[in-house]
């Protein structure tokens, strides 16, 4: 795990699914990357969720500072909720691993009830099908009628208030009823608890290479 590459569907989807491990990681000396699928743009009245793309990308370069110096990869984004699986955008999203020499993924769980994060898992996987690890991870809160079990967990006690604020960088309307953020922080605590840790991010396993 020299090269990582955490893709989502949108801004925050890589901070809730693995900020911690991202932190983590980058304190060993490894390269952690990020990449956005699409354009986060949100109009969805009926809940008064509206983002815009402009506040995202600057509060997404703000939470990777944060964590340490996660890197945004550059991608032109798609219209967010209309991501649909395509081999060009898989190329790019495959081209993109090869450019930066890319050993391990971490994408969106394949079960899930938005319709971007599966579109952007189903493209993720077959654009990283060659890379050493492939980890899943959940960033929402749905229930699922393929609950997300993870059996890979990362310790991530001494970063966890490096989530927090990097979390803390989007603005309301990311955290989805005022609960996403803690929500998802406390998952991490239940998964801390069950490895007796304080806080643990965990993942399913698609492939991963012990050397």
């Amino acid at each position: 795990m020299e090269n990582v590459l955490i893709i989502g569907a949108h801004y925050d989807d890589a901070e809730l699914g693995a900020g911690g491990t991202a932190a983590k990681l980058i304190s060993m000396g490894k390269k952690v990357y990020k990449l956005t699928l699409t354009d986060n743009v949100t109009d969805y009245r009926q809940k008064n969720i509206v983002v815009r793309n402009e506040t995202s990308v600057s509060e997404s370069a703000q939470a990777c500072a944060v964590l340490g110096g996660v890197v945004e990869l550059d991608f032109a984004p798609l219209e967010c909720s209309k991501l649909e699986y395509s081999k060009e955008v898989m190329q790019r999203i495959e081209k993109l691993i090869f450019d930066y020499n890319i050993d391990t993924v971490f994408i969106h769980h394949p079960e899930d009830m938005n319709n971007d994060h599966i579109v952007a898992s189903r493209l993720s996987l077959t654009a990283a099908r060659h890379c050493e690890n492939i980890f899943t991870y959940q960033s929402n809160a749905y229930q699922l009628e393929r609950i997300f079990a993870p059996s890979l967990f990362f310790d991530i006690s001494d970063f966890i208030d490096k989530k927090r604020e990097a979390l803390d960088q989007y603005g309301k309307e990311h955290n989805r009823f005022s609960k996403l953020f803690e929500t998802n922080i406390e998952r991490n605590h239940i998964w801390g608890y069950s490895n007796e840790v304080e806080y643990a991010e965990g993942f399913g396993v698609i492939k991963g290479l012990v050397r």
